[in-house]
């Protein structure tokens, strides 16, 4: 879960929005959310632990139709566009501080030229690096993974406190922060605005389900899934308010709204030169912990749906000495590569964020459909507070997409037409 959202979508927030308040209760909103999806999914894979994420459970609850678009909404626009949108931020703001004059090495060798090329050549690099470790097995890309993911994130929560503390080479204090005024609106651009906010807090959210990609290759898994989506969930959403409380304590809302990244901007400001690099290579290594994850889980898709005739057969190939879906792994980095080539970071995590809306709505919504469906089936885990956590976080996630349509933005607009796409092709084609 941890990537470039908790970086990229604090600023985008603070522009968006007109009070301290409604900045954090967008964190929050989107934390409540995560968890109650989290908290709903978890019962799908203790019930049937599955490879291949959402879409089995798509299948058992509303057919091949569905599914199938859901399925292909996730292999065109979910996990490669949130692999294009980590790359290209990673590539945007860390590497950069990091690399100086090499950050341009890569487009002086191929012969590319263009104010993006660079960003989108390291990108590119990242993707296919990543790719290649997980060709190489699960047990390599896990333990990859998890050093990408404890150090950073124990050394960031350490790194908050210091600043909310205000040690550090910079005069820091909790009066930079704006009081939340009496009666002040919430956000400048109303409903529209909050919903606009929104869409970069989600995608900054992504991945409380993942665990439920690689149900079928994880131990005791009715035990494990609900612990990992559960207490992982928990701990990022406490994380990130943490990390804002710590961003808002250096910055001013105005100000936070024009830093661009603000995890490399706040060690600049708070710890100077030295600490700024120090900083920028623990994003570093948690942007590629959440890159590295997504190639992992995404990979399961196409597999899982090519075993169900849905996909290229190929998909469903795996590597004769690893075991890994080696056909699924390098067809999504594919089709990332066409997506860096395509769109800018904005409209990439725009479009991104709306594809996950809507398969999130269909998926949480099969815990209700299956409980009426296969009331006998055993569930090791059953939702807690059923049936609100379901509810709660269908309500909320369909009145942003149905404010982010009404608003007609072309990158929103591409991932609803990719799913209806997908429907008319299983109804008149496949079915």
């Amino acid at each position: 879960m941890l990537g470039i959202g908790i970086f990229i979508a604090p600023p985008v927030v603070a522009e968006h929005v007109n009070s301290v308040g409604a900045f954090y209760a967008l964190w929050v909103i989107g934390g409540t959310a995560a968890l109650c999806g989290a908290l709903s999914v978890a019962e799908l894979g203790a019930m049937l632990p599955r490879g291949g994420g959402d879409y089995p459970y798509l299948r058992m609850a509303y057919g091949p139709g569905l599914a199938f678009a859901a399925g292909w909404l996730q292999l065109l626009a979910i996990f490669p566009g949130s692999l294009a949108t980590m790359a290209l931020g990673t590539a945007r703001y860390q590497l950069p501080v990091l690399l100086g004059d090499l950050y341009e090495g890569p487009t002086r060798l191929l012969g590319f030229s263009g104010p993006d090329a660079a960003q989108i050549c390291w990108a590119a690099l990242i993707v296919l690096g990543l790719t290649a470790i997980n060709h190489l097995g699960i047990a390599l890309s896990g333990r990859v993974q998890l050093a990408l993911t404890v150090v950073p994130i124990t050394v960031l929560v350490v790194t908050s406190v210091v600043i909310i503390a205000g040690v550090g080479g910079a005069s820091v204090s909790v009066t930079n922060t704006p009081a939340l005024e009496s009666g002040s609106d919430i956000a400048g651009g109303g409903w529209a605005g909050l919903a606009l906010a929104y869409l970069p807090v989600y995608f900054a959210f992504a991945g409380w389900n993942a665990a439920i990609y690689v149900g079928a290759e994880i131990e005791q898994p009715a035990r494990t899934l609900p612990r990992a989506l559960l207490l992982g969930t928990l701990a990022v959403t406490l994380l990130y308010l943490l990390l804002c409380w710590g961003f808002l304590t250096v910055f001013s809302l105005p100000e936070l709204a024009t830093v661009g990244e603000a995890g490399t901007a706040t060690a600049a400001r708070t710890f100077g030169a030295i600490g700024r690099v120090l900083v920028t290579i623990l994003i570093l290594v948690a942007m590629l912990g959440a890159i590295n994850g997504s190639v992992m889980t995404g990979s399961r898709i196409a597999m899982a749906m090519a075993e169900q005739g849905h996909a290229p057969a190929a998909a469903k190939h795996t590597h004769r000495v690893f075991g890994t879906p080696v056909v699924a792994l390098w067809g999504q980095a594919a089709w990332t590569l066409v997506l860096l080539s395509w769109q800018g970071f904005e409209q990439l995590m725009n479009y991104t964020s709306s594809a996950m809306l809507i398969t999130g709505c269909l998926t949480v919504s099969a815990v209700i459909v299956l409980r009426r469906r296969m009331p006998e089936q055993s569930r090791p885990y059953r939702v807690w507070g059923y049936p609100w956590p379901p509810i709660l976080y269908v309500l909320s996630s369909a009145a942003v997409l149905t404010v982010s349509i009404v608003q007609w933005d072309p990158s929103v607009f591409l991932a609803v037409l990719w799913f209806a796409g997908a429907l008319a092709v299983h109804r008149f084609l496949v079915h």
